[in-house]
């Protein structure tokens, strides 16, 4: 009779390596690589569970090590992976501590006066954000749905098209069930380099807030290049076009012509968002709709790139080499961590714009935090969409 033989047992992985993704992003959040461009790229990727989703991180590395506590004998290699656990943790909760401070920088940001460029009867004059309640965290959103869906009050029509090219001129438009026309117009321009991305991907959370308080809120793309200059000014006039859409073709979907409209981008969506604040009604970026009125009621930039796309159009796509005089109410917030477009880059927009807006510029800076936050409900995001709600409410009609 033949003997079975029993099979050998699978010994688990050691706790260090089980733990090893866990540390490394919780590293790369609080200390992330900045050179070379590539190493930090990935090293930025690797980072965004932790700074975004860090109890969560946590609640996974607590699982992780709670067996290894309850054995009654241990491997070296657990006391190793404990220690690792507990510095992770520490870790952890040092980007949840710079994640609640997002809402003071915020509050700052709001009720500082701006300085206006031009004068009112002789005296300078200067601005501020109607106060508002504290905010206050919505932590079961935060803990058990960071994915925010579509609320109930909210209806959302997908694949709407604004111009001539069905696959590059698409939006989601969101707006509040009750069928009130709407307050205003938010328009959110999504990142990717200029060559990747499409709509409801990004600041998900600022569209669903602003359409249930009775906004039109939109999530559009553009024509996609292989360069960010090869594709200017297409996607500026792409976006020119999408108002130029909700000028003529929004009363049918609730949106009245004279609506205000903000324009929100996120990376390389702030940068056509800033370009088309400041060209309004620029006959050059409205090719057969020169006459339409481009000119929006603010405009907002998330973690964005403001520079030149290239040198061919250094004079051109640079948002800084543009007349500042006629810019509408602006909002940047930026990360102090970002590597992949550092923030060098917003303070010298918001210096410009401030040296000649008549309007206020409102400014902050986000600690610990890096490119693309506006992707899950953290604490921090959820800062920024009712930061963003003072800013543009009192802009609508």
């Amino acid at each position: 009779m033949t003997q079975l033989l029993p099979h050998p047992t699978r010994r688990p992985l050691p706790l260090p390596a089980v733990l090893a993704p866990a540390a490394a992003s919780t590293l790369f959040a609080l200390t992330p690589i900045r050179r070379p461009f590539a190493a930090a790229t990935a090293g930025w990727v690797l980072s965004l569970p932790a700074l975004e989703l860090p109890l969560h991180v946590g609640v996974v590395v607590g699982a992780a090590t709670a067996p290894v506590l309850a054995r009654r004998s241990t491997r070296p290699s657990d006391v190793i992976g404990v220690g690792m656990a507990v510095l992770t943790c520490a870790g952890l909760g040092l980007v949840s501590t710079r994640q609640l401070a997002a809402a003071r920088v915020l509050d700052r940001a709001l009720a500082e006066p701006h300085d206006v460029a031009g004068e009112t009867a002789g005296k300078s004059t200067t601005t501020t954000t109607p106060p508002s309640p504290r905010h206050r965290t919505p932590w079961p959103a935060v803990l058990l749905a960071p994915w925010p869906n579509v609320p109930r009050a909210v209806r959302a029509r997908r694949g709407m098209v604004y111009g001539p090219d069905p696959a590059a001129n698409r939006f989601d438009l969101y707006t509040c069930t009750n069928g009130a026309p709407a307050r205003g117009v938010l328009i959110h321009i999504h990142g990717g380099h200029f060559r990747a991305g499409g709509p409801s991907r990004e600041s998900r959370a600022m569209l669903f807030d602003h359409a249930r308080r009775g906004w039109a809120a939109i999530s559009a793309t553009y024509h996609l290049s292989p360069t960010p200059e090869s594709g200017f000014p297409q996607h500026l006039v792409d976006i020119k076009r999408l108002i130029r859409w909700i000028r003529a073709e929004g009363p049918d979907h609730g949106i009245p012509a004279t609506t205000p409209i903000v324009v929100a981008g996120s990376s390389a969506g702030a940068h056509i968002a800033m370009m088309t604040a400041l060209t309004a009604g620029d006959p050059e970026y409205q090719p057969g709709f020169e006459d339409v009125d481009t000119s929006l009621a603010g405009a907002i930039g998330l973690y964005g790139y403001y520079g030149r796309l290239g040198p061919a159009t250094k004079e051109t796509s640079d948002p800084v080499r543009r007349p500042a005089t006629g810019a509408p109410p602006v909002a940047i917030i930026h990360g102090t961590l970002d590597t992949y477009t550092p923030v060098r880059g917003s303070r010298r927009l918001v210096g410009h714009l401030r040296a000649a807006s008549a309007n206020p510029v409102v400014y902050a800076e986000l600690p610990g935090a890096q490119h693309g936050f506006d992707a899950v409900r953290s604490p921090r995001y959820l800062a920024v969409v009712a930061a963003l709600r003072r800013f543009t409410e009192p802009l609508a009609g």
